[in-house]
């Protein structure tokens, strides 16, 4: 008889039904001293498209890191999205191992997406985050654990901008200073080009 190798472990489980309408209802802990927002504008305007998604993969590799540090090896996280599917993320499989940049952004680099703008389909790849830890043109998503100890949210708005045109505002929360302490300790360069502030509702 063959031997079946055991399913591999699955980081990703959809949420439906009441457990995803609960979760998403779940209120947010209020800002406490210590909670921190960098927000990131000026900072992305100018960068090649590969350096733009160089530090979203950075940040997903230190966030990643920071949840992994927070979490319990068996725990999880829900992975939320008021407009899209939501998850629950398991942050200790590692879903990243040997992934690409537009595996682990969710975008394609510059020369595949030179190529979709010419109408040559580039080739397809798999997200690795379902629900993105960058802001990826999304009005709001984030991440918590199912107690809502801390909560690390990212939001997308566009603004105008003095003296005419329009500018991509992406803004980061961090709620909790446990998790804004193991953000810190390896602060993702996103971040350091962005503005620091303290977080009030």
């Amino acid at each position: 008889m063959e031997a079946v190798s055991p399913p591999e472990a699955q980081a990703w489980f959809l949420l439906n039904g009441d457990d995803e309408t609960a979760s998403l209802e779940h209120p947010w802990p209020a800002p406490r001293e210590g909670d921190v927002q960098f927000v990131i504008d000026e900072a992305l305007a100018g960068l090649s498209r590969d350096a733009q998604l160089a530090l979203y993969q950075d940040l997903a590799e230190k966030m990643l890191a920071a949840f992994r540090a927070l979490i319990p090896p068996e725990g999880w996280l829900y992975a939320l999205d008021y407009h899209h599917t939501s998850y629950r993320l398991f942050p200790h499989v590692p879903f990243e191992t040997g992934a690409t940049l537009e595996e682990m952004t969710g975008n394609y680099n510059a020369e595949h997406f030179a190529q979709a703008q010419q109408g040559i389909h580039p080739p397809p790849f798999a997200e690795r985050w379902p629900v993105s830890i960058h802001a990826d043109g999304d009005p709001q998503h984030y991440f918590a654990p199912p107690d809502f100890r801390f909560v690390f949210a990212a939001r997308y708005n566009v603004r105008n901008r003095e003296g005419g045109g329009l500018l991509e505002v992406e803004t980061y929360e961090l709620r909790g200073r446990d998790l804004v302490d193991a953000v810190e300790r390896n602060l993702p360069e996103l971040f350091r080009r962005g503005r620091r502030s303290p977080l009030h509702e």
